[in-house]
C-alpha cells in the first residue's frame, strides 16, 4: 500500500499496511491511496471511499465497493475483479489487460473512463459492453432524461419500457487529474501508451 492523507478504517493508513476483506479505505481532500496485489492495482482519488472484499464463488474475484469518489484500477489478463457503485457493476469485459476509472458523481450518475480494454456494465438486470472511451451513465433516468438523451446517436438504444440506465459517450478536451501510477505502465503495449483519465472537478 502507498497512502497519503488516507485512512484504513478509523486509523491512518500508512505505506506497507495490510488490508483485510471488509475493511473500508478512504481518502481526504488531496489524498490518494494505492493498493497492489498480484495482477491488480487499485488507486483511490481524493475524497473517496471503497470497501474491498471477495465475490462469493469458487473464483473469489476481488470486489471493490465504491461508496463515493473515484477509483482507478488496472488488471492484468488474469486479474479478475468487480467494481460496484450505486448498485451498478463494472468489470473487465474479457480476459485482457484493462485500465479504467469509475467516478461516482452522485446518486444517479457515474462517469466511466475505459482507458484500456472494454468493460461490462450492468444495473438492475440490464447490461451493456462499454468500448474504450469516456462515458456518462445516468441511472434510473426520468422521462425527461430519456427524451433529452434518447436522440443522441451515442446513447444506448431505448427499450420499449423506460431503460434502467442511459449510457452517453462524452468528449473531454483536457484530461488532467488522477495520474495512473507508473506501476500501471506494464499493462500497456509500447505502441499504445496510456493517457491520464479525466478527473472530477475541484469542489469549491
Amino acid at each position: 500500500m502507498h497512502a497519503e492523507r488516507a485512512r484504513l478504517g478509523d486509523a491512518e493508513a500508512s505505506e506497507g499496511s495490510t488490508v483485510f476483506a471488509g475493511e473500508r479505505l478512504s481518502t481526504d481532500a488531496g489524498g490518494s491511496l494505492r493498493i497492489t496485489i498480484p495482477a491488480l492495482t487499485l488507486q483511490l482519488g481524493g475524497q473517496s471511499s471503497v470497501v474491498l472484499g471477495r465475490v462469493p464463488g469458487p473464483e473469489g474475484n476481488l470486489l471493490a465497493e465504491l461508496s463515493y469518489g473515484t477509483l482507478v484500477f488496472a488488471a492484468a489478463p488474469k486479474g479478475s475483479m468487480m467494481v460496484t457503485a450505486k448498485e451498478a457493476v463494472v468489470r473487465p469485459a474479457g480476459n485482457a489487460a484493462t485500465v479504467a476509472q469509475v467516478w461516482a458523481v452522485n446518486g444517479k450518475e457515474l462517469r466511466i473512463y475505459a482507458q484500456r480494454g472494454a468493460l461490462e456494465f450492468s444495473y438492475h438486470g440490464e447490461s451493456q459492453t462499454i468500448p474504450e472511451g469516456n462515458y456518462r451513465v445516468v441511472l434510473d433516468p426520468s422521462e425527461r432524461d430519456v427524451a433529452a438523451l434518447g436522440s443522441d446517436p451515442t446513447t444506448k438504444p431505448s427499450a420499449k419500457h423506460r431503460p434502467t440506465f442511459i449510457l452517453v459517450a462524452i468528449v473531454v478536451a483536457v484530461a488532467v487529474g488522477i495520474a495512473i501510477p507508473v506501476i500501471f505502465h506494464h499493462f500497456e503495449s509500447p505502441d499504445r501508451p496510456g493517457t491520464s483519465p479525466p478527473s472530477p472537478p475541484t469542489k469549491p
